[in-house]
């Protein structure tokens, strides 16, 4: 510290003006991110450089019956899931953060928890309870004698559970906006004779769109790159495809083909977003000390149970099914394997890349929002490639390009965090950017006004108001980190276990009693911060 701050002190001293250290430390910036950008970009250079040997054959196999279908099943699945998160998403974190809906508290924070279950552990519990001899079908035959039930397996079942698992990721930023909405807006609308209707397109949508905007598009991205769930459910996608194609076919034949396909509709629906988002900014200047709750009266005993629903299936009849798993191995005396190394590597990979995640999350928005020609755009549509893959995708670029010309970082913590950085900078990225457009233009000016320069006021003003985002961010990419499997099957050091390895490992081997133990303990390492942060942030407010 004290050699840094000799070296600042010489170059303000004789070498550099404020203005010369300002444009140098704006070219850093500039080249940091567009080497971050190259980064996020090297699963798409792995495949490039993989299909580019014959293009007749790669255009002979997308233009086909099978890949047609292929399409049609992942886009309608995507387009589902996103459908009902929003309809699941709005009206709960409305009416948990602005009514006098009872236990409204902690029904913030209860209503986020179904993100703490990985994908292929909701499925597995969804398919104990709603499969062909599941408990609802047991249930069923207490009363009734059936020998079938309409199949949970394929578009409907995977709908139900990715819905499940995916809507907390529009509900948390749903909250945040709604939290700091102005309410006297509503008041003005209905005033000079708006009706509901009205006041919903006019005042309303407008301050929530860019926040559904940005939840939908990673919700998109989501389902886009899910293995697990559609899996498990016999349910054919871009990722299944790829997946099957991997391991049955001996020259991978169109695995590279449909890489490409998908990274073709993540830039689709990116188009989408970004057009859908648009460019407007809505402030809000409410007081969040003063913030007026809507009046349900009757009708707040009768949403109760609708609210309480998406927890209780995404959640608590989930768990109920890993803990029924666990006692019956208690029972039959199996001895589970020692898990205490495995949830302190997943705890600390987890930490660490969440916060490095976060971290250089920030030269990144500072050149999109500079808005540069071409650079800006590239650098916010590169983003999100890494997203739209499925992680096995984006493992088999990193072990290509470590291992050909940069050995020594294989198989290392350092290319296990680049993974997770490919990967999930969306998730950061999304709710970030989100927070700082809401952020009043005035206040910038204002610390400008008073000597600031652009990155004291980027720091003192951005960074500071946007700090329940951060907060959010980093929460959501250890969540993230947390559940990940395939990039940590393949990126880890040798030896190197987790919690969602032993739960893979456990579950290939039919051992469901460790595998019930090593998901609740994931569960319980991911649910504990999203509850923490939901309660003491999203449900701070006052009743009237």
């Amino acid at each position: 510290m004290i050699i840094i701050d000799l070296v600042n002190l010489f170059l303000d001293k004789y070498i550099l003006s404020p203005m010369e250290k300002l444009k140098i430390g704006s070219y850093t910036i500039f080249l940091f991110s567009i080497l971050l950008t190259l980064i996020l970009l090297l699963p798409l250079f792995y495949l490039i450089i993989k299909v580019s040997f014959d293009f007749r054959i790669f255009f002979d196999f997308l233009f086909n019956f099978k890949i047609l279908k292929l399409s049609i099943n992942t886009l309608s699945l995507v387009a589902l899931v996103v459908f009902f998160s929003i309809i699941i998403s709005l009206p709960m974190a409305f009416l948990n953060t602005r009514s006098n809906l009872p236990y409204a508290k902690y029904l913030i924070s209860l209503s986020v928890l179904p993100i703490a279950l990985p994908s292929y552990v909701m499925a597995t519990t969804q398919i104990q309870i709603w499969g062909p001899r599941g408990w609802v079908f047991k249930l069923i035959n207490i009363f009734f004698d059936v020998d079938y039930i309409p199949s949970f397996y394929g578009l409907w079942g995977s709908t139900f559970v990715l819905s499940l698992i995916t809507y907390p990721y529009l509900y948390i930023g749903l909250c945040a906006i709604f939290r700091r909405f102005d309410y006297e807006m509503i008041d003005a609308s209905r005033t000079l004779g708006a009706g509901i209707s009205k006041t919903f397109i006019n005042v309303i949508y407008p301050m929530v769109k860019p926040t559904i905007a940005a939840g939908s598009l990673i919700i998109a991205l989501y389902v886009l790159s899910d293995f697990g769930a559609v899996s498990l459910l016999r349910f054919t996608t871009f990722t299944t495809a790829i997946f099957n194609r991997m391991y049955t076919s001996i020259s991978n034949y169109g695995v590279l083909e449909i890489c490409l396909l998908t990274i073709l509709f993540c830039f689709i629906i990116l188009f989408l977003e970004s057009h859908t988002r648009g460019n407007e900014k809505n402030f809000s200047s409410s007081n969040l000390k003063n913030t007026k709750q809507l009046d349900l009266g009757i009708w707040k005993w009768i949403l109760l149970p609708f609210v309480l629903l998406p927890s209780l299936l995404g959640f608590f009849i989930p768990i109920s099914v890993l803990i029924y798993w666990l006692i019956q191995g208690i029972i039959n005396n199996n001895s589970f394997k020692d898990l205490f190394a495995a949830t302190l590597n997943t705890v600390s990979i987890s930490v660490i890349a969440s916060l490095v995640i976060t971290f250089l999350t920030i030269p990144i928005l500072i050149t999109i929002r500079k808005k540069i020609k071409y650079l800006s755009v590239i650098i916010e549509k590169s983003s999100y490639v890494g997203l739209s893959l499925p992680a096995i995708v984006v493992a088999m670029s990193l072990v290509f390009f470590t291992v050909n010309y940069f050995h020594l970082a294989y198989q290392t913590f350092f290319i296990l965090i680049v993974g997770y950085f490919i990967t999930f900078l969306p998730a950061s990225l999304g709710p970030i950017r989100t927070s700082m457009n809401q952020i009043n233009p005035s206040l910038v000016e204002a610390s400008l006004t008073l000597g600031k320069n652009k990155f004291e006021t980027f720091y003192q003003v951005i960074i500071k108001l946007s700090s329940p985002s951060f907060i959010y961010a980093t929460t959501l990419i250890f969540i993230l980190c947390l559940k990940e499997l395939p990039a940590t099957l393949i990126l880890s050091p040798i030896g190197f276990k987790t919690l969602s390895t032993s739960i893979w490992s456990s579950a290939s081997e039919a051992f469901f009693m460790d595998t019930a133990a090593a998901s609740l303990l994931l569960v319980i390492i991911a649910g504990i911060p999203t509850y923490i942060f939901m309660s003491r942030d999203l449900s701070k407010r006052e009743r009237h």
